[in-house]
């Protein structure tokens, strides 16, 4: 048995799955995604050209083929439904405002990209390039987007926070109508019309009957929850193992209903994030290493190794229809994006968006075989189909980089405080002690004097100048607090000036009333009495915890874990210096009690307690980012210094 078994393939898939995304990162710094040249070496090693890995490899094709399912069940973990429950805003009305919302702007992109996919399809069949029969197929086809394209690009990318979730969205959308389309196309065309249509409903409606029960079963069985609670961490990874098993079972439903998979792989996400919707828990991070880290590359490698090309140049037709699904399929995208995208995030990021979109692979390698199978589309129509999801797989994730810019580099991430009076000095000094590295943008000419004896790094100048703005290193800003919010329209005016720059830039501020106009531009304000009331209420409940997080000098502060070195270690794998330790750990809301077992993930926030000259050093090392050391200054444990 073991002889028959060549593992020659996996190795070599195995080894370019490495040395890939280094080798395209160390090249490009991001620029080009690994997927893409994920798809390239495929293509190289693969059949279209040294034909090392092949078809006939039945392990290799099931391994992509698993890796495809478990991409896709990646996706619908990535569904934020807290996004998607919130309330547009008393602002609905206006298109910047509603658009913001993952689940208006997604459904509005669905709308407008038929519709003009449509319109270009009638024209092509006017032209002679295909027939008015061909329509419904080809318009389910290109309306789809490559998803598991999009949510490994967007994966590096989470400098796009809500926009980003407007794509994921979008493209869930596009890909779920176009999956059930063709499942009814070709039904109708091998059956005309019969009950077996209605079986693809069958896959959302598991869904809701699974969160029916979990949540049913959960508080008249509470064992169940509290059994797989226990055994979540040991050697049964029972919450693993349950999560597969979902992707399995909605995956075989998917094929009793007569749909691709898919899109029950794609459910079987979602009800994970419904069952558990904690982003950035032990389980997904469990869940996305074992992804990333062997399947998903499998099946990007395996697609591009084989992807029928020749059937594209084995007639001219091909050759004369994929300019123009080109066309479509980048146009058909690109303009709905002017409409659905660029009136909440502007022209730059929205165009970079519909950019994205226009990646269509994995529907046009299933459905593209279907339709040919059904006789609906000829050999050259299905091979332009083919040359044209190659060729959007690779252009899509470019165009997007080059439009949108490269990533904010982590390794130079800061709060930017904008104002100069005696709230930003208190500010900037908690942050300091905290291990935040800090910009001050005071618009007063005579600031210099008032920073420089305290340590704060500062810049003077106009916020609303861009030459200031870019002085502070704007895109490389985490978070920017406007301290100075007397005048509510100087700080929209700063929030409009600073976005021009950094269109994703988080804006944090204080009111002393409601005011819409922050609400329309997506600053966070937080309500003076609110946050006034919350601090009594603090020191009269917690006393203790509330004179610790008074003194900046306590020893008691929170953290962001930036360092990669401490990426998946846990606790008792960390050598602490000095009297440390971590009392709590929360990960995207969610909080618990540190224990030696306990593992850390990057953005995690950790309390630390204990010495305050230890803490301020481990505040460091957790916060060290690239090239950066932080280091004590040794007149006053609450301040860093910059070295390089």
């Amino acid at each position: 048995m073991e002889e028959s078994l060549d593992f020659t393939p996996l190795l070599l898939v195995s080894v370019l799955a490495v040395v890939v995304p280094f080798v395209a990162w160390r090249l490009t710094g991001g620029l080009v995604p690994a997927v893409v040249g994920e798809v390239l070496v495929g293509i190289l090693f693969g059949e279209p050209l040294l034909g090392i890995i092949t078809r006939d490899n039945e392990w290799l094709t099931f391994l992509g083929l698993f890796g495809f399912a478990y991409l896709m069940f990646l996706s619908g973990l990535e569904i934020n439904l807290s996004l998607l429950g919130q309330s547009p805003g008393r602002r609905w009305y206006i298109p910047g405002v509603a658009l913001r919302h993952p689940l208006i702007s997604g459904t509005v992109l669905l709308a407008l990209v038929v519709v003009f996919t449509y319109v270009a399809l009638h024209l092509m069949s006017t032209v002679g390039l295909i027939t008015s029969s061909q329509i419904p197929m080809l318009l389910f086809i290109l309306i789809a987007t490559a998803v598991g394209v999009i949510v490994p690009v967007l994966k590096d990318r989470p400098d796009l926070g809500r926009m980003g979730q407007s794509l994921l969205v979008g493209g869930f959308l596009l890909e779920f109508v176009a999956i059930v389309g063709v499942g009814v196309v070709a039904a109708l065309e091998r059956e005309g019309i019969s009950w077996k249509i209605f079986l693809i409903l069958s896959v959302p409606a598991a869904l809701v009957l699974m969160v029916w029960l979990s949540r049913f079963g959960s508080g008249r069985f509470p064992i169940i929850p509290k059994t797989m609670h226990e055994l979540a961490q040991t050697s049964s990874q029972l919450k693993i193992r349950a999560s597969l098993a979902l992707l399995v079972i909605f995956v075989a439903l998917s094929q009793v209903a007569g749909t691709e998979m898919v899109l029950g792989a794609f459910v079987a996400g979602l009800a994970v994030t419904v069952v558990s919707p904690r982003h950035g828990s032990s389980l997904r991070g469990k869940l996305d290493a074992l992804g990333y880290g062997f399947f998903v590359p499998i099946f990007f490698i395996h697609a591009g190794a084989t992807l029928d090309l020749g059937a594209v140049f084995d007639s001219a037709d091909s050759l004369i229809l994929v300019p123009v699904l080109l066309l479509v399929a980048f146009g058909a995208k690109l303009a709905p994006s002017l409409l659905g995208l660029v009136p909440a995030w502007g022209i730059r990021p929205g165009l970079a968006g519909g950019s994205l979109l226009s990646a269509n692979l994995s529907l046009v390698l299933a459905a593209g075989a279907i339709a040919a199978d059904l006789g609906v589309i000829d050999d050259g129509l299905h091979g332009a189909l083919l040359l044209m999801a190659l060729l959007t797989t690779v252009l899509a994730p470019l165009m997007f980089s080059t439009i949108a810019g490269r990533a904010p580099d982590q390794g130079d991430g800061h709060t930017l405080i904008v104002g100069g009076n005696d709230l930003a000095k208190t500010l900037s000094e908690r942050l300091m002690a905290g291990g935040r590295r800090v910009i001050v943008l005071d618009p007063d000419p005579n600031a210099a004097a008032r920073w420089d004896p305290l340590g704060v790094e500062s810049v003077v100048g106009d916020p609303l100048d861009a030459l200031t703005l870019i002085s502070v290193r704007l895109l490389q800003t985490d978070v920017a607090v406007v301290v100075d919010s007397g005048d509510p329209d100087r700080v929209m005016a700063y929030t409009r000036s600073m976005r021009r720059i950094h269109p994703t830039l988080r804006v944090v501020t204080w009111t002393s009333e409601h005011n819409s106009q922050f609400e329309h531009l997506d600053v966070e304000a937080h309500s003076l009495s609110d946050v006034t009331a919350l601090a009594l209420e603090e020191a009269v409940l917690r006393p203790g915890l509330h004179a610790a997080r008074s003194d900046p000098e306590s020893g008691l502060v929170e953290v962001e874990v930036l360092n990669p070195a401490f990426d998946g270690q846990t606790l008792r794998e960390i050598d602490f210096e000095g009297d440390v330790r971590v009392l709590v750990v929360m990960r995207e809301g969610e909080s618990s009690v540190a224990t030696g077992d306990t593992s850390i993930f990057m953005h995690d926030r950790l309390t630390l307690a204990g010495e305050p000259a230890a803490v301020a050093m481990m505040s460091g090392r957790f916060q060290q980012r690239g090239r950066h050391r932080w280091l004590i200054d040794v007149r006053t444990t609450s301040r860093f210094e910059r070295k390089i």
